[in-house]
């Protein structure tokens, strides 16, 4: 999403959160761990030990305190790309035609909602109106019903105090086109919430059946239609999806977030045009699921790793983390924000007020790869309120890697489209992709929910690789230097905060030119 929704909203919810000026969010306290789901499958499930450095990087993660090892036996499926083109098909078709073709459970989770004809979650509406048409013709082809079941990400809402606008407009959509909350006849049962804690979550996955994984970085919001279409931005982003045990720490993902909202809740026979009137928003059904979509599904042979984090769950931190600490070669980033912490947005103009050590986790990490022999190579965007601070983050590392000596390991490139893709792949042998983007309110103990989706499956990491390369190649061009890095010595070291004035830690020429107006 754009700079200002990361930024400006962040703070805004957070200031009316605090102030207590909104009853749609709480402040995040004692929310406690991710309980992991229990499998039906009679034969459990045993992994071994990862070999491969960036796999075990993860697995040390994921499983510790003794949680359940669900990342053997998996196969890529694909990749879900927006915004659609000639050849390429629409994220929120693949997705639609994913749901009608479920048997048991559809699960949804994305933080921001565009509804109504026309727009992205008008054909999420229709996929699963198609999908209760099914169901209510051919009930014996669904022995153990159907649960659909969707939570938005409580973004921040200036239009009702319980922050439910895009919730009611989604149930909406459903009434208008004949969908109920329930059909006991049939097993149908069907439950919209919305996130209910400071900060909001930016979490966007869905699992199919309890065996089918996408994890993206989209919302379901017109911008990343094509411009073609009306308020389409074609903004890039895409989703990763793996079939296989892994989906069901996606499910324990959606239940966490599930506990967490409030569920609409509607009077029986509400019209569409009174949902949002009458409907409210209340504490949610306790989050069950069907036995066909309880079962661990072998699918192949590729590892895939969930990474989760919230406010008090920081697995997705330490797991990003310690996979650029097991990088060995090569770190190639498609990152829309690449950026330093709030307080050195301008770090292009004055480095020196933002040592290594102001530097968020991730950057480090970065920095630490490169001294490792590690080549980075970063792609991000170039506009709008992304642009300061991408362009510091840039010089922040340009500059702290020409000290050290090691400039020849990092490359960095603007690309020439809009984009909004959170993705890296380390040492051509790992791919990630999901909600996570290289920004502070994506990190630490106030950070967004956010959720990655990892895999060492060849084909997945061949074609998010061969992704790359196009635009760096063909639809990207390079990051100009700032002016006073031709003031900066190579081989000198930082100068430590309080150490010295302000002004040191950069060459005196730098001062000098500074002081000049430059």
């Amino acid at each position: 999403m754009s700079g200002l929704s990361f930024a400006l909203r962040w703070l805004l919810a957070l200031l009316l959160t605090v102030g207590g000026l909104a009853d749609a969010s709480e402040f995040p306290i004692r929310l406690g761990g991710v309980p992991p789901t229990t499998s039906l499958d009679p034969s459990g499930l045993s992994c071994s030990r990862p070999m491969d450095p960036l796999e075990l990087a993860l697995w040390r993660v994921t499983t510790e305190g003794g949680r359940p090892d669900r990342s053997c036996r998996n196969a890529f499926v694909s990749f879900l790309r927006t915004p659609r083109t000639a050849t390429q098909p629409d994220a929120f078709d693949v997705t639609a035609d994913q749901i009608r073709g479920a048997r048991a459970e559809v699960l949804l989770t994305t933080m921001e909602w565009h509804a109504g004809e026309g727009h992205p979650g008008w054909t999420f509406a229709l996929a699963v109106r198609d999908l209760y048409g099914r169901v209510r013709a051919e009930p014996a082809a669904y022995p153990q019903g159907m649960t659909v079941r969707v939570v938005l990400g409580g973004f921040p809402d200036l239009k009702r105090e319980d922050g439910a606008t895009q919730a009611l407009e989604l149930v909406r959509d459903l009434t208008r086109l004949g969908v109920p909350p329930n059909d006991v006849r049939v097993g149908w049962q069907l439950g919209v919430a919305n996130y209910r804690y400071f900060p909001h979550s930016h979490v966007k996955l869905h699992v199919i059946d309890g065996q089918d994984l996408t994890v993206s970085g989209y919302n379901y919001t017109d911008w990343h239609l094509p411009d073609t279409s009306p308020g389409g931005r074609n903004l890039h982003d895409l989703g990763l999806r793996v079939r296989g045990p892994v989906a069901q720490d996606g499910v324990a993902v959606f239940d966490d977030l599930w506990r967490k909202s409030r569920q609409v809740r509607c009077p029986a026979g509400t019209r569409a045009g009174d949902v949002a009137r009458v409907c409210t928003l209340r504490e949610p059904d306790p989050p069950t699921h069907p036995d066909a979509a309880r079962r661990l599904t072998r699918a192949g042979p590729a590892r895939a790793f969930l990474l989760y984090r919230r406010s008090g769950f920081d697995q997705a931190d330490r797991a990003q983390v310690a996979l650029l600490g097991a990088a060995r070669q090569s770190l190639d980033l498609m990152q829309a924000q690449f950026s330093p912490s709030l307080g050195c947005w301008s770090a292009y103009l004055q480095p020196q007020d933002c040592p290594v050590s102001r530097w968020p986790v991730y950057l480090r990490a970065v920095l630490d790869a490169m001294e490792r022999g590690v080549k980075v190579r970063a792609l991000m965007v170039d506009y709008g309120l992304d642009r300061a601070p991408n362009r510091s983050g840039v010089a922040l590392l340009r500059l702290e890697a020409r000290r050290r000596g090691i400039e020849d390991r990092f490359d960095a490139r603007s690309v020439t489209f809009p984009m909004h893709t959170k993705a890296l792949t380390v040492d051509g042998r790992m791919v990630l992709a999901g909600s996570m983007n290289f920004h502070f309110s994506s990190w630490g103990p106030l950070g967004l929910n956010e959720a990655m989706l990892a895999t060492s499956d060849a084909g997945a990491v061949s074609e998010q690789q061969a992704s790359f390369e196009d635009v760096w190649k063909n639809r990207s061009r390079p990051i100009p230097q700032e002016w006073w890095m031709r003031n900066v010595t190579p081989g000198s070291p930082e100068q430590e905060p309080g150490k010295a004035s302000p002004d040191r830690g950069v060459e005196p020429s730098f001062r000098r030119a500074r002081l000049a107006g430059r």
